[in-house]
């Protein structure tokens, strides 16, 4: 099949579908994990419907539980071609997810099924839906459509880039991870531990610098490689990296203890950065497809350096970096961990199907 036989409507349901379903499976890890404990109350499984709404709330948790349904509402209702489809379909499928995730949570200990939870979900979900259908905001989606138009190619794997570039600023979510890292920084070594470098500081001190380059070099090549023309390149690559460093100043700001305010950065990984910003320098001087290619031999370096690494940081030794309720940090941290090592994967697919797209056009 040629790829002019599939349309782009077609296409573009295909990745509103795709993104459903991760924010589904994003969703019910948030709320199992950590999948262990498991035990049967005995309760009647919808009962938690009908009881009295919780007098005692935390405006966290329901933000969270608000927050979390808009983007699944909002790409359940771009499923459908109509749009009074996509809004009924959000809203029935974000009620269904809400009231099974909610009955799960029942066999967790640590966890506790609430309506108010699922109304919240709902809430959400129907604030998604409604900014993706609503003819109130066609006006801005038309410009947004536009401006993906102008600045990404035609391919729909510039659709599945974008959506994994959104996935990416979540493995940027935790502050006490270096910026652009992927190594934890717990103190002292492992022992014994044989470095293959005479002098393990240094092996360290490029395995750390090393994997910020590759992880810089590797992300800014999976962004220019789907755009349109080499003119957006440097704008692109600046709204990235101020976004990146926007979010981890919040993050930082909100969740680290005051004196460890910049410990999501340190001279390794600033020269490890520089030297990133070098690579992409020299890559994107050639075409589209020498970026692709080398955008897939990042990300690939990137995972055999982290394979390197010596250290492993308990969860303790983490979280005592923060001032926030290490309930809500373990749910955190464990989703940002397993977003960082599912993303790889499935931008090393996307870079193959825009290969595979190159080739055709």
């Amino acid at each position: 099949m040629s790829s002019a036989s599939v349309s782009p409507a077609s296409d573009r349901s295909h990745v509103a579908l795709h993104a459903a379903l991760i924010n589904a499976a994003l969703i019910v890890f948030l709320s199992a994990y950590p999948f262990s404990g498991w035990q049967d109350t005995g309760l009647p499984l919808f009962d938690f419907l009908f009881y009295p709404l919780p007098y005692y709330t935390r405006f966290f948790d329901n933000a969270v539980n608000l927050l979390i349904y808009i983007p699944y509402g909002f790409s359940l209702a771009l499923v459908p071609r109509r749009k009074w489809q996509g809004w009924a379909l959000a809203m029935v499928v974000a009620s269904v997810s809400s009231v099974l995730v909610e009955t799960l949570q029942q066999f967790l200990p640590l966890r506790v099924a609430s309506n108010l939870d699922v109304l919240y979900n709902v809430g959400g979900a129907t604030c998604g839906a409604t900014l993706a259908t609503f003819p109130l905001f066609s006006r801005f989606w038309a410009q947004g459509k536009a401006l993906r138009r102008r600045w990404f190619v035609g391919d729909s794997s510039a659709d599945y880039a974008l959506l994994l570039i959104g996935l990416w600023f979540l493995t940027q979510l935790n502050p006490a991870i270096p910026l652009f890292g992927m190594v934890v920084l717990p103190e002292g070594l492992p022992q014994p531990y044989i470095s293959p470098l005479q002098d393990p500081q240094l092996f360290l001190m490029l395995i750390e610098g090393g994997s910020a380059m590759l992880n810089l070099a590797g992300s800014l090549l999976f962004l220019t490689c789907f755009l349109s023309r080499r003119q957006y390149q440097l704008r692109a690559i600046v709204y990235f990296l101020l976004t990146v460093i926007v979010l981890k100043l919040v993050t930082a700001g909100a969740l680290l203890k005051p004196a460890l305010f910049f410990q999501w950065v340190n001279l390794n990984v600033a020269l490890g950065l520089l030297g990133g910003l070098l690579l992409v320098w020299a890559v994107t001087r050639g075409q589209r497809w020498p970026q692709t290619v080398a955008a897939m031999l990042c990300l690939l370096l990137s995972q055999l350096v982290v394979s390197f690494w010596p250290l492993s940081g308990l969860q303790s030794d983490v979280l005592s970096l923060f001032r926030w309720s290490y309930g809500h940090l373990l749910n955190m941290s464990a989703l940002v961990d397993l977003v960082a090592d599912l993303w790889p994967l499935g931008a090393f697919a996307c870079l193959l199907l825009s290969l595979r797209q190159q080739h055709r056009r």
